[in-house]
Order: structure tokens, then sequence, then C-alpha cells
């Protein structure tokens, strides 16, 4: 296994230590997991770790920009189709908790793992600063939105944490549907905008 996992091309190597470290670092945490964990799950040694990656931290943080770059533009795909918002609203909320479903490791890195780490605090804080905004962005370019300019940035903090929260509380019921999920969202934190555009 071993030399058969040494003649991976680069990219496909990478792409099975990003793969086997989110699942690592959401089911241990930042502080408990090791690169050492990561270089025996993937079948190599940790010098191989640090040709793609030069400390623990930085695949971490790399981590984290990925899975928010790519939620992040999930909902924006959603938000800027065509339609009517009553119509957007339940499929931008499938969206997200499609990938939560799809991603649970991603998702709890991104939201569940604390740390004590500034750099990674200050990410973390500084993502959850990138989501209101863009939330907020949505918000604004909504033809039809009545929403008093004042509430503009509490709403995309009530939408975001509201989503998330959902989402962490999820990942522990997982008996739940996800189309119950999308009702909830789409009948109570959605609902005061779809009725303000009518």
């Amino acid at each position: 296994m071993s030399s058969a996992t040494q003649r991976l091309p680069k990219a496909q190597r990478r792409a099975t230590l990003v793969t086997a470290a989110s699942e690592l670092f959401a089911q241990r945490g930042y502080d408990h997991a090791s690169l050492d964990e990561l270089a025996a799950q993937v079948g190599v040694t940790k010098p191989i770790v640090y040709r793609h990656f030069a400390s623990k931290k930085d695949l971490y943080l790399e981590l984290l920009a990925a899975h928010r770059d790519e939620l992040l533009g999930t909902l924006a795909e959603g938000m800027t189709e065509a339609g009517p918002l009553a119509e957007r609203v339940p499929a931008v909320a499938d969206s997200w908790f499609a990938y939560v479903e799809a991603h649970p490791f991603a998702w709890a890195m991104l939201f569940a793992d604390v740390t004590g780490d500034p750099e990674i605090r200050a990410f973390h804080a500084t993502m959850r600063d990138t989501a209101r905004t863009a939330i907020a962005g949505l918000l604004k370019a909504e033809p039809g939105l009545t929403l008093a300019p004042e509430l503009i940035m509490p709403v995309a903090e009530l939408l975001r944490s509201g989503m998330t929260g959902l989402a962490l509380w999820w990942l522990e019921h997982r008996d739940v549907p996800r189309a119950t999920l999308v009702e909830a969202i789409t009948q109570t934190t959605w609902h005061g905008l779809v009725a303000s555009t009518g």
C-alpha cells in the first residue's frame, strides 16, 4: 500500500490528505488532531504531509477557507437565480442543508470546532462577518423586498445564525428528514421576508 500511495500524482495525494484531514479535524477538533495521525490515516510519512502543508494550522485554515467559499457559493447561487423569493427560499434552504448532509465533517469544522488559537478564532469571526455581509448584500439586491435599511444587518445575522444553529442541531438529530428542516426555515425565519415581497 505504501509504494502505491507514493506513486499518487501530487494533486491526487493532496486531495486525499485534504479529505482525511477534514474528517480528522471534525472528529477530534483542531487541538486534539495531529499531523502524525493524519499521515498514519492516509498511509504516508509525516514529511510527505509537510510537502503539501507547512503546518497543522496552515492545513486547517486552508480547509476552513475552502469549506467557507463552497458554502457561501451555494447560498449565493440559489439566491441569485430567477424566480420569486417564495420559490427560491425553500430551494436555498434545501441547498444549505444538502451541503450539511453531504459534508458533515466540513460543517463540524466550520461551526462546531472551537480552539484557543487566536488566528483560528479570528478566522471564525471573519467567516461569520463575511457570511452576514454576503446575506445582507443578497437582501439589499432582492427586488421588491421592503426591509428598512437599519434592519438589513440584524436580519442577515438572524438568517445566518438561525440556519447555522439548525444545521448544528441536525448533526445530532439525523433522524429528522431534510425536508422538515427546510419547512421549519421557510415557515419561520424566512416567512417575513417572503411576505414582505407581496
